[in-house]
């Protein structure tokens, strides 16, 4: 997935709600340091996951072992702990999933 596709869907869910399974913090993926990563994070609002995408569009960041890479609307999006070169591409089933696993914050 592109991070123009991850934008369009964030921007389409309910951004109060909070999810399981979700990410923050972005950086330049150490797979391919061309490509934007996200750090995997728990009981995170779908506001604050779109947040920090839109914040990465037109950001520079510097790869893991150097250099500066421009992440634009057009680079791929993975989830993966900084300084990791193994990570999940953010596809639309990943995605689905997350969106789907919502925290149940219902009395108990």
């Amino acid at each position: 997935m592109r991070l123009r596709q991850l934008i369009k869907i964030l921007k389409d869910e309910n951004l109060d709600k909070v999810l399981k399974l979700g990410f923050c913090n972005p950086h330049s993926y150490r797979g391919y340091y061309e490509q934007l990563a996200f750090e995997p994070s728990q009981n995170v609002r779908v506001g604050d996951m779109l947040d920090a995408a839109l914040d990465a569009c037109g950001k520079t960041f510097t790869g893991y072992n150097g250099g500066q890479y421009i992440m634009l609307l057009h680079v791929e999006v993975w989830i993966s702990e900084y300084g990791s070169c193994s990570g999940e591409m953010i596809g639309p089933r990943l995605l689905n999933y997350m969106l789907k696993d919502e925290v149940d914050e219902s009395p108990k």
